[in-house]
């Protein structure tokens, strides 16, 4: 019928050159709580996306204005400030999208 394939046992290795010190944790591992502040902060933008989009959406718009009205107005960096809250918008943008958390294991 069908072909049961074992595989090797996973053997847990008492190495610790590989293990962090006792009282530190890595970067990549989580908080105490299970939660790091990067899986909060997505959870809390995704929940707020649709309002907080149409607020940046609004933003950029109203830099873009800004930047059309100030375009030879020297010294306003009109410009220079509707790129960078497009930048930011676009990030944040990809963040919602892609920059999901791994699942707690």
């Amino acid at each position: 019928m069908a072909d049961i394939i074992q595989f090797p046992a996973v053997t847990k290795s008492k190495d610790k050159a590989c293990s962090p010190a006792p009282g530190r944790r890595s970067a990549s591992q989580p908080l105490a709580n299970g939660h790091s502040v990067r899986q909060i902060l997505w959870v809390l933008s995704v929940l707020c996306w649709p309002v907080l989009r149409f607020i940046m959406v609004c933003d950029v718009l109203f830099q873009l204005v800004r930047a059309l009205v100030l375009w030879d107005t020297p010294g306003a960096h009109a410009g220079w400030t509707l790129l960078l809250h497009y930048a930011f918008f676009c990030y944040l943008t990809w963040f919602v999208a892609y920059g999901k958390p791994d699942q707690p294991r």
